[in-house]
């Protein structure tokens, strides 16, 4: 079995390195990075991912925050070689937490240049109760993208429509979502399992970045998931 990580909105992949520490299946996992210097949409990324996948073996898509709705629409696909899901604190139908449809007409590249990331993020992933390592992990994987790709990246997820997708889904999923997220609302995870009722909901006590503030405990989660589909 493959493992395919899918990244949140840095797109590095760079962000999967607290669970990649901790991974002991002898097969290593696809990381998946999008391109950091031009804008592609979410269909544009779904070629894109689609191209990466394998089609000899069969594999598991684990996707963080931005990439949500990318893994339902292939899911609804129904590739031959999928067997699950691992979707962590993400959505598939426009997220509203503190970043609302009000907010739109404010999000530009200036949002995501050097000297805001520094401070700005700092300050707020501070405040969500991350640690020094986890703040300057996330900090460094945002300023590795041009900030009009990000804002891009921002504006579109704030639109998306991926509900149908999900329902359409044939194959077993887990959802990982985080009970102190201030980045999504909570209807995030409670459509995800309204589009799906067999998606199976776990919370976990961290903030929006679950996989880098709790990587054991979302990979002993995945593990069980991946036990669950051999039964």
């Amino acid at each position: 079995m493959r493992f395919v990580f899918l990244p949140g909105m840095d797109g590095t992949g760079f962000l999967f390195e607290p669970i990649l520490r901790l991974w002991t299946e002898s097969t290593p996992p696809i990381v998946v990075s999008y391109p950091s210097d031009r804008v592609l949409g979410y269909e544009q990324l779904q070629s894109y991912v689609v191209s990466l996948l394998p089609v000899t073996e069969p594999y598991i898509l684990i996707a963080e925050s931005y990439s949500g709705p990318i893994v339902a629409r292939i899911a609804a696909t129904q590739p031959p070689m999928l067997r699950g899901l691992v979707l962590s604190a993400t959505f598939v139908r426009k997220p509203r937490g503190w970043i609302g449809d009000w907010s739109r007409m404010l999000i530009g590249s200036y949002l995501f240049r050097q000297t805001w990331t520094q401070v700005i993020a700092k300050a707020i992933l501070g405040w969500q109760g991350l640690n020094e390592e986890q703040i300057k992990l996330i900090v460094g994987a945002l300023e590795h993208v041009r900030p009009r790709v990000l804002a891009a990246r921002l504006k579109e997820a704030l639109d998306v429509e991926a509900f149908e997708d999900l329902r359409n889904c044939r194959v077993p999923v887990l959802c990982l979502y985080a009970e102190r997220d201030l980045v999504l609302a909570d209807r995030c995870h409670e459509l995800i399992g309204q589009a799906n009722p067999r998606v199976k909901l776990v919370g976990l006590d961290t903030p929006h970045f679950l996989l880098q503030a709790k990587p054991a405990e979302a990979l002993h989660e995945i593990q069980a998931f991946v036990r669950s589909l051999a039964q």
